[in-house]
């Protein structure tokens, strides 16, 4: 848990931020780099541990997905516990994750969909059939268009079948009944962001497509460039994701 400088009187928004496969909540604060941007707005952030480096999103990963792990009931205990302690405001909580903690804000966001007031996923798509009681949640989507585990425009890997960016946004876009168009908010060479037009209830729904990049977190720390694909300092994830959940 990491706590911005300094004493304040209101309670603070709290970002939970999901590691990858294989990572920790430690390997998350490192590579990502959310702690320069998110303490200077004042957020705190719960960098939080899955069982066996992996989160149960559904049909991945690894141990948790095998023994069932309860990884929803956990982030909820999670934030609850902060919650308590710190003071933090339950209206300002917002989650984040690379990867298999991608994956798993999206089942976060199914069955408990109070918890995150809004996500931003990074390289990874949900894992799981359907969802009994979608609600409406803002969200901003970050993807390598050369990500050669997270096909940009669907696929499989490892006998998973991967959605792509632009199906998961339509997706969310049904479920908070946002319009069909979208207005380009980003544009350097084959990187472009956009964002659904037409979303009722203050929902934003965005996503940015990076080109060149691989599996990994933009504008961080570069892991495994020659099996993973390559990063970029041209566009930073979590300055973004930062200006993002300032937004809602």
């Amino acid at each position: 848990l990491v706590l911005p400088p300094g004493s304040s009187r209101q309670p603070r928004p709290l970002i939970v931020a999901l590691h990858g496969g294989w990572g920790s909540g430690k390997n998350m604060q490192d590579i990502s780099g959310l702690d320069g941007p998110a303490l200077a707005a004042g957020f705190v952030i719960a960098y939080t541990d899955g069982v066996m480096k992996a989160w149960n999103a559904g049909t991945c990963c690894a141990t948790p997905m095998k023994r069932n792990i309860d990884d929803v009931g956990f982030l909820k205990a999670v934030v609850d516990d902060i919650a308590k302690t710190y003071g933090i405001d339950r209206q300002r909580v917002y989650g984040t994750g690379f990867s298999n903690g991608a994956m798993m804000l999206y089942r976060v966001a199914c069955e408990a969909p109070g918890l995150f007031k809004a996500i931003a996923p990074v390289s990874g798509g949900p894992m799981f059939e359907g969802c009994k009681s979608p609600q409406p949640i803002s969200a901003y989507l970050i993807q390598g268009r050369a990500d050669p585990r997270i096909p940009f425009d669907g696929g499989e890997f490892e006998g998973n079948y991967r959605p792509g960016v632009l199906s998961i946004v339509g997706q969310l876009g049904q479920r908070a009944g946002c319009g069909k168009e979208q207005k380009q908010t980003w544009q350097d060479g084959d990187t472009s962001c956009a964002t659904v037009q037409g979303c009722p209830g203050g929902v934003e729904l965005s996503w940015g497509g990076l080109g060149g990049v691989g599996h990994q977190w933009a504008g961080g720390r570069t892991l495994l460039p020659g099996l993973l694909g390559q990063n970029t300092s041209r566009f930073n994830a979590s300055r973004q994701i930062v200006l993002f959940f300032q937004r809602h």
